[in-house]
């Protein structure tokens, strides 16, 4: 246990160098250079499906991770639209509504379009992504549609088809597919769509916080800047912030293991000096004991902690700095080694430049 923990302070007192020599080499890179994606169209389904065995508030549980994770992934620059592919009974399967056009990222605006009830029955997908399509269709840049629903289709008409028609008229636009319920035709439908759409398909039961959003935002919809680490990857020199059980402070009863917490935390705000347009993603975590909302909630309070510190011991801008929780990522079996088991309560460093 003291060799790893003299190991890790070793790593922490050099790292100081390190950032330098990368910072001096990397430098910092604006936004637009990070860019991969430049807009979002949110389709959702409003249809009489989600109102079946609380659908509903699992579109609105995710549609709160998304408004969660959106800025800390881009930082503003994307473009984001919302429409759903719910249609009100009489209407015909041919209409479908833009609740927010395709415009620059704003939570509070996001939140405030989105529906708090849903009374339409009809559920024309195709529709809706016909709609979507033609909401991007006067937009620059690489565009994507987030389908976020039961992908239940009522109006004889093949999604799958339609998608593959709108991407070979737009070669700049993918399809993604998040499948709310069990449904296997809402399944089959929404796998083709993003088949033919170049895209994923995603169970939403899978997501479970706005952190397995921001994850999967950072893979499909940014290109990092250069010289900074992959999408939610440690930063290469940096290493963690390790905790004692059951805690969420930075300081360690671990003399240590406290030195070593120490020195990453300096050389991080070292970091973030030399790089005054630098943002940090703080990315907290637990050793899997107990249940899985206590570890969510201390993997997040231990990101916050390290935040704190950062902010009052260092005084970096708290502006410049997002946390995230994500649970347990290391379950240790009885017995396990104890050094192994403290490197599961960390939180980790995403700098982006």
């Amino acid at each position: 246990m003291a060799h790893f923990l003299w190991e890790r302070f070793q790593r922490g007192l050099m790292v100081c160098l390190t950032v330098l020599l990368l910072v001096q080499a990397g430098g910092p890179a604006a936004a637009d250079d990070c860019k991969r994606v430049s807009n979002v169209m949110v389709l959702f389904d409003a249809s009489g499906f989600m109102k079946e065995k609380d659908h509903w508030d699992q579109m609105l549980k995710q549609m709160s991770f998304f408004q969660k994770a959106m800025p800390l992934t881009a930082d503003g620059f994307f473009n984001v639209g919302l429409r759903h592919y719910g249609l009100k009974v009489g209407l015909g399967c041919e209409n479908t509504e833009s609740i927010l056009a395709i415009q620059p990222w704003d939570p509070e605006r996001f939140l405030n379009s989105f529906p708090k009830t849903v009374s339409y029955g009809t559920s024309s997908l195709s529709a809706g992504l016909r709609g979507a399509a033609d909401d991007l269709a006067g937009a620059s840049g690489k565009s994507v549609i987030v389908v976020v629903g039961g992908g239940i289709e009522s109006c004889k008409a093949d999604p799958g088809k339609i998608t593959e028609q709108i991407c070979r008229n737009n070669p700049d636009l993918e399809v993604h597919t998040f499948q709310v319920g069990g449904s296997q035709d809402g399944a089959f439908y929404l796998k083709g769509i993003a088949q033919n759409g170049r895209g994923t398909y995603n169970n939403a039961n899978s997501f479970g916080s706005s952190a397995d959003w921001y994850r999967w935002m950072r893979q499909f919809m940014v290109m990092p800047c250069a010289g900074q680490a992959a999408a939610g990857a440690p930063v290469a020199g940096l290493s963690p912030v390790t905790f004692d059980n059951n805690s969420f402070s930075v300081r360690s009863r671990e003399p240590m293991a406290d030195a070593a917490n120490q020195a990453t935390l300096a050389a991080v705000a070292q970091i973030l000096r030399q790089s005054p347009m630098a943002r940090l993603v703080l990315h907290g975590y637990s050793d899997g004991k107990g249940k899985p909302e206590t570890n969510l909630k201390l993997s997040k309070q231990r990101a916050e902690a390290v935040a704190q510190f950062l902010v009052g011991t260092h005084g970096i801008p708290a502006a410049r700095i997002a946390v995230m929780g994500h649970g347990a990522t290391l379950v240790m079996p009885p017995g396990g080694a104890p050094a192994h088991e403290r490197l599961g309560r960390r939180v980790e460093f995403e700098i982006q430049q």
